[in-house]
């Protein structure tokens, strides 16, 4: 195999990277905590500093989807990539799956402070391109330019509560959090957190049972002005600065009650049960549930930074432009019931971001704006996997359940959501999350 050098060590920070090929095939390279087995020497692909390197093809063997977007999840001391879209899982050293279908693996090697790539096939390398992970918190030093009584609530050391306590504990925290640069970085410490304390000897206690103490609606900076969804002001259709401006920070509006939505699930619904026909079968929601939302959450805290950030490269910043809070109204009206939450939040709300995204990203792109169109693709790639995370659970609760996961949507869009669904759909993008047109065909209305 012709050996294709990747990197030196002190170069590959990231744990994921995508490797552009130069026969236009795509491979993704993930960088890994090695996995400690007692007794056994040092593997090829591992470096002196306990890191393992991998490299599987870029798109699930499948239907395409991302994986380096995938869970990582260790199992009988392996490494296992579950796709985003339809968790499928792959070994990412065999390329095994549980489910019968095979991902293609190419060895890696580590040769003194070089990542060599074997791959079987005469090509080079035409880019490695770290894969977005990180949220762009603000720095003292970066708070934006504005009239002094029009600039956000100067940057504070967040709260953080004590390793003791509960998931539960961390969510009406964060959802009790006004402060934005506060809540997108506890949010990515829960996750962070959560994500590490599993498969330990002392993982994060979900609740302790007792109510919580949440909000009717989260809080928001005094700073904000806030006004009702229909006296929002027009934004325009991109062609100017101003117009790109109003579309960014009406987006940077929508994923910062993304954040609030996701962690809410969390919290609200973690005492819930299933109802079947039997009560003795009745189950409670597995942990990879409160994993899913906080991965949820943790992207949408990453998208309100990255438009923030933009916001602010543009030369405005958030707030400058009123706000509404009508995501929340639909939390409100589906606080009940956790099927209703997931159709109207998940499969209703965030799918319609699926069908509007690709029209946004053309007016910023037909503007010339590619550090926007940047952000707004990594969006939009993230927020496929938050509609299949959606259909996923109430897949499940319906298979709990014994019922059609179809109906039940159907039935929960009448009865909370107001005026019907909008066309055109991305019939494409749905597809990917799950979503075909049963769903949603003949509900515009």
């Amino acid at each position: 195999m012709p050996n294709l050098s990747l990197g030196v060590l002190s170069e590959l920070t990231h744990t994921r990277y995508v490797i552009h090929l130069s026969d236009g095939k795509r491979l993704v390279l993930f960088r890994l905590p090695s996995i400690d087995t007692a007794g056994r020497s040092r593997a090829n692909n591992e470096s002196r500093d306990g890191w393992s390197y991998y490299a599987m093809e870029a798109e699930c063997p499948h239907a395409g989807g991302p994986m380096e977007a995938a869970q990582i999840d260790i199992e009988d001391s392996a490494y296992i990539a579950s796709c985003p879209w339809h968790a499928y899982d792959f070994n990412v050293e065999t390329g095994e799956s549980s489910v019968g279908i095979k991902a293609c693996t190419f060895p890696v090697d580590v040769q003194e402070d070089a990542v060599i790539l074997n791959y079987p096939e005469n090509v080079s390398i035409a880019k490695l391109e770290p894969v977005s992970e990180k949220i762009k918190l603000k720095t003292p030093c970066s708070e934006p330019t504005a009239p002094a009584d029009t600039v956000p609530t100067p940057l504070t050391a967040a709260q953080y509560l004590d390793d003791d306590a509960t998931l539960c504990d961390w969510c009406t925290h964060i959802l009790n959090t006004s402060n934005s640069e506060h809540k997108i970085e506890l949010t990515a410490h829960l996750f962070s957190t959560f994500t590490k304390r599993e498969g330990t000897s002392s993982p994060m206690t979900i609740t302790r049972g007792g109510p919580a103490s949440l909000p009717p609606t989260p809080p928001r900076e005094k700073s904000l002005v806030e006004v009702r969804p229909g006296a929002m002001p027009k934004p325009g259709r991109g062609g100017s600065l101003k117009s790109r401006i109003a579309m960014l920070h009406a987006l940077a509006n929508i994923e910062q009650w993304a954040i609030d939505l996701a962690i809410d699930i969390c919290v609200r619904f973690a005492e819930f049960q299933t109802s079947p026909d039997a009560p003795e079968s009745a189950r409670q929601l597995p942990r990879t549930f409160f994993h899913d939302w906080l991965k949820v959450a943790n992207d949408e805290a990453k998208h309100f930074s990255l438009l923030r950030t933009r916001l602010e490269e543009m030369g405005s910043y958030f707030g400058a432009l009123p706000v509404h809070h009508g995501l929340w109204e639909s939390a409100t009206k589906t606080a009940h019931d956790l099927r209703a939450r997931i159709s109207i939040i998940a499969l209703v709300h965030e799918a319609r971001g699926l069908d509007v995204n690709p029209m946004t990203i053309a007016k910023f792109r037909n503007a010339r704006d590619a550090e926007s169109v940047e952000a707004l693709e990594i969006i939009h790639n993230d927020e496929i996997t938050h509609v299949t995370t959606g259909h996923r659970w109430l897949a499940w609760i319906c298979q709990q359940e014994k019922t059609d996961p179809v109906e039940v949507f159907r039935s929960n869009v009448r009865k909370y959501f107001v005026g019907g669904l909008k066309e055109p759909f991305n019939r494409d993008a749905r597809a990917m999350a799950g979503m075909d047109g049963r769903y949603y065909d003949n509900l515009v209305y």
